[in-house]
């Protein structure tokens, strides 16, 4: 039953939507005010039995204060209610300190006082509110030592009195600072205890998320995979029908469709292989398609010597498969066109990434773009056209002792 109060006289005021540091304001301030209330009592008491009436009916007045202030805390003005208390607090001890004298011990009453202020505010919120308390005791204690502690002296008080109430306030201020010593480790226990279970839910919350991501990676991989296995049958479907027998114009259409599909397939099969699924190393991609597009045309690969210059160059797939795709149309038109009327011949391909604007470059010594290669519109033209256009790119062609292209575009 007792403790059951304890808790509903703690909690009175509180909000639900309350953080832990105003709970925590509200809980500590709704418990000083009745140990006030307990201290207030019986030192009335205790002054009524030494005869002293008026200082117990002035004392016993200070217990409608505390009540004041947990009506102030129940309307949820928290902030003027500890203040108004504490400033009542103090000035009620700074008289009855010059009331009784120093022999009687008032004064030991600033020591939970003191020690009341520094638990209930914040430090880092309050930081004001709290010098001024503690500015406004110090200022009250020098008014009592330059006086003599004779500004509202009683002379109803003997030596003798003031000894008997000096043994009561010191056990009582002893008590109280005591009790809020406990208090306060009460409650750190239990925000320590808070603490621990938040980092544990926390820890189990991350531990959660990291193995969804974990099942979101491999279920990811595990679709490009597939991806590159479909497209590798389609590519394989290609390859049936590519023979001798076919015309020759029939036989490029199919390589060239194939070759774009495979393209496509080798950017799945990077992100299979790699533990970064957004991004691929476009160095090791360029390289993969070179060599199977060379495959392609055994007829003349090995008169073609092929350079890069591509280091370190990542990409993220949505400009991967589009910047693929135009490597794969621009060499594919290389070993078709550039060197039909010669030996060997030498293509360059580079690559740069600074602060994600790209530039890629493709440039061969064959004999150079034709003079209405514009008017032609060929499908190849056509695709890297359509390409720059989804990378939100700039592209062009030009002769240059053969053909010069640039891709231009920003990796978003």
């Amino acid at each position: 039953m007792a403790l059951k109060f304890w808790y509903n006289l703690s909690a009175i005021g509180l909000k639900k939507e309350y953080d832990t540091v105003l709970v925590k304001r509200v809980k500590l301030c709704n418990q000083f005010i009745f140990i006030g209330i307990l201290i207030f009592l019986f030192s009335g008491i205790n002054n009524y039995l030494l005869g002293d009436i008026f200082s117990a009916a002035l004392i016993e007045s200070l217990v409608l204060v505390c009540l004041l202030t947990f009506y102030l805390n129940k309307l949820h003005f928290h902030r003027f209610a500890i203040s108004f208390f504490f400033t009542v607090l103090s000035f009620a001890i700074f008289y009855f300190d010059s009331y009784s004298g120093i022999i009687s011990g008032s004064y030991l009453f600033h020591f939970p006082l003191i020690l009341a202020i520094a638990f209930v505010f914040d430090i880092r919120a309050d930081k004001k509110v709290m010098i001024l308390h503690f500015v406004l005791i110090f200022f009250l204690l020098i008014i009592n030592l330059i006086t003599n502690h004779s500004l509202f002296k009683s002379n109803f008080f003997t030596d003798e009195k003031r000894h008997q109430m000096f043994v009561f306030n010191l056990l009582f201020s002893a008590g109280a600072v005591g009790f809020f010593t406990y208090l306060m480790s009460k409650n750190n226990l239990e925000e320590s205890f808070l603490y621990k279970k938040r980092i544990q839910e926390q820890k189990e919350a991350e531990d959660s998320i990291q193995k969804a991501l974990t099942e979101k990676n491999v279920l990811l991989a595990e679709l490009h995979h597939r991806v590159k296995n479909n497209l590798a049958i389609i590519s394989g479907l290609f390859n049936l029908k590519i023979n001798d027998d076919l015309h020759a114009d029939a036989k490029n259409t199919l390589i060239e469709s194939r070759n774009r599909i495979h393209s496509m397939a080798l950017i799945h099969n990077q992100l299979y292989k790699n533990n970064n699924l957004n991004d691929i190393d476009f160095n090791n991609y360029a390289c993969e398609l070179i060599n199977e597009i060379s495959k392609s045309y055994p007829s003349i690969s090995s008169s073609i010597k092929i350079r890069t210059n591509i280091i370190n160059t990542s990409l993220n797939i949505n400009s991967a498969i589009p910047c693929g795709l135009i490597l794969n149309e621009l060499l594919t038109n290389c070993y078709k066109h550039a060197f039909e009327e010669k030996a060997d011949g030498c293509i360059d391909v580079s690559f740069e990434n600074i602060n994600n604007d790209c530039k890629m470059v493709v440039r061969d010594n064959g004999v150079g773009l034709p003079i209405d290669y514009n008017a032609r519109q060929s499908l190849g033209v056509s695709v890297i056209t359509a390409l720059t256009e989804q990378l939100n790119g700039n592209s062009l062609f030009t002769n240059d002792d053969g053909t010069y292209f640039e891709l231009t575009f920003n990796n978003q």
